[in-house]
């Protein structure tokens, strides 16, 4: 008996020995389940709160014991953090077991997370939410992020004013990034976006076209990172004034011109191109609609009017005239089809050779705000009839 109970030892003794080489090495490989929130908490976004999905993530991290947390906010440097330790439900120092007491544990978890975020401003003077995408990228193990954030980009050649509304969600962008190496590696990475297009005052709020090309935008990074699942979050973040008052730079958002009377001759009205088209693209989206109905039913009758398409100085000089007499076209269509006589439209399409704005310093960098005004279908009324 004596031996059967030094053997029953000795076994019980390597099973728990195992475990712990097991439980080290997984330790040292960086294997274990990590959630990590991270959030740009600028002055131009609303504070942060935990939408439903998030709390989700959370929720779901705290089912295992061996689940760590790291909270992370923008800096003007680097990422900084906010908070690390293990997501464990313990009574004491046990780990909790009974099902009601964890469900209990996990609500008050769930709860002063929340609280935490929605107490955080980063202090920073730009808004860097592709820092933040690296960091999550660098965290070791298996790896869920949340990055809360509206998505504005104001620092590095992929800011969203540097880039223009134009480019932002365009595939050539991300293959822009990738030659740049701005791309993080997410390989094996979940990412859920959350409070993407959010903001607040100064920042002009975003119409939905320009939402969704952020969206775009950050997940074809995502997906260009390896990531095994670039998710968004549909439900907006809620959390009210940002806790942060350090400005942040804003970023021009396009708006349609209102044409509520008959348009005059020599008065020319440009078409914004973020508000009629997507990047890179001669497809009329549903936010021209309503412009172009305005200008269709406010045109003098028998009016010739000539519609030129211009762009910004990117790219080769031909694909922007291109692009800019396939807007241009697209443009006539739609009036066509609103009853205005096709042979009174002439369309041009110009490209950059004659940009209503110099978006080009001597630097040859491009101003963000002359670009976008370059952006667009320029509308004038003529005398008689014109071309098609």
């Amino acid at each position: 008996m004596r031996e059967n109970q030094q053997v029953t030892a000795l076994l019980t003794a390597t099973v728990l020995f195992g475990a712990l080489v097991v439980g080290c090495a997984r330790e040292a490989a960086g294997d274990d389940d990590v959630l990590v929130l991270a959030m740009t908490a600028g002055a131009n976004e609303p504070a942060p709160a935990l939408t439903a999905r998030a709390r989700q993530e959370i929720t779901a991290a705290l089912r295992g014991d061996h689940a760590s947390l790291r909270v992370v906010v923008a800096g003007d440097q680097r990422p900084r953090v906010v908070e690390e330790g293990q997501l464990r439900l313990r009574r004491g120092a046990q780990v909790e077991h009974d099902g009601a007491r964890r469900a209990a544990l996990t609500r008050q978890e769930v709860e002063r997370v929340g609280a935490l975020l929605a107490g955080t401003g980063s202090g920073a003077a730009r808004s860097d939410p592709l820092a933040l995408l690296d960091h999550i990228g660098r965290t070791p193990g298996r790896v869920t992020g949340v990055l809360l954030s509206s998505g504005l980009q104001t620092t590095g050649p992929l800011a969203t004013a540097v880039l223009g509304w134009d480019r932002v969600g365009a595939g050539a962008t991300v293959e822009r990034a990738r030659s740049l190496g701005l791309v993080p590696d997410l390989t094996g990475k979940r990412v859920v976006f959350s409070g993407i297009g959010d903001t607040e005052a100064p920042q002009r709020p975003l119409p939905p076209q320009l939402r969704n090309r952020l969206v775009d935008f950050w997940t074809g990074l995502c997906r260009a990172g390896g990531a095994a699942e670039c998710a968004v979050d549909p439900d907006p973040v809620t959390g009210g004034r940002p806790v942060s008052t350090t400005p942040v730079p804003t970023v021009p958002v396009p708006e349609p011109p209102v044409i509520s009377e008959p348009v005059p001759q020599a008065a020319p009205i440009a078409l914004p191109s973020d508000v009629l088209f997507g990047p890179d693209s001669a497809v009329l989206l549903e936010s021209a609609g309503p412009v172009l109905r305005q200008l269709a039913g406010n045109l003098p009758p028998g009016a010739g009017i000539t519609l030129t398409g211009h762009t910004a100085s990117v790219g080769p000089a031909d694909t922007a005239r291109r692009l800019s007499l396939a807007r241009a076209t697209a443009v006539r269509d739609a009036l066509v089809a609103l009853g205005v006589p096709g042979s009174a439209v002439t369309v041009l399409g110009v490209g950059f050779d004659e940009p209503l704005a110099v978006d080009v310093g001597p630097d040859g960098a491009l101003d963000p705000v002359a670009a976008q005004r370059n952006r667009a279908v320029v509308v004038e009324v003529t005398a008689g009839g014109g071309r098609s």
